[in-house]
C-alpha cells in the first residue's frame, strides 16, 4: 500500500540537504537586524561584510552580500535609490575613510562649469 503525500513529502524533506544558497540566505536573514542597525549607524556594506566573513557568521561572496543587502535589507527599509547606492560603495572608499559617517555621507565635489575668478592663479 502507498503511503499519503504528506508522509512521503515528510520523509523527502528530512532526507534533503539544503543547498550552498539556501544556507547563504539562512545565514543573511540570521543577521538581518545587526545589518541594518551597522547600515543605520553609518557603516559601509563592505565593512559589514568583511566583519562578518572574518567572524565567519556570513560564507556568501562580497557580490552576494551586496545583491542580499538590496533585496532584503536596503528595499523593506524604504530607502530611495540614491541612498542605497551610496551605502553600496566601493570597497576602497570605504576603507579610506575608516570612519562609519565619512563612508555614508556625500557631501563631496561639485562642479560648476562657470569659472570662479578668485580660484584662479
Amino acid at each position: 500500500m502507498q503511503k499519503d503525500l504528506s508522509f512521503r513529502i515528510s520523509l523527502r524533506v528530512k532526507d534533503k540537504v539544503s543547498s550552498r544558497n539556501a544556507r547563504n540566505l539562512a545565514a543573511f536573514l540570521a543577521q538581518r537586524e545587526e545589518i541594518q542597525q551597522a547600515l543605520n549607524d553609518g557603516w559601509s556594506v563592505y565593512q559589514i561584510w568583511e566583519t562578518l566573513h572574518a567572524e565567519q557568521k556570513i560564507a556568501a561572496s562580497y557580490n552576494t552580500f551586496c545583491n542580499q543587502v538590496k533585496r532584503l535589507v536596503l528595499k523593506n527599509a524604504g530607502r530611495s535609490h540614491k541612498q542605497a547606492m551610496s551605502l553600496l560603495a566601493s570597497p576602497a572608499k570605504a576603507i579610506a575613510t575608516g570612519h562609519p559617517a565619512a563612508a555614508s555621507r556625500s557631501d563631496g565635489f561639485t562642479f560648476s562649469s562657470t569659472p570662479n575668478d578668485e580660484d584662479i592663479l
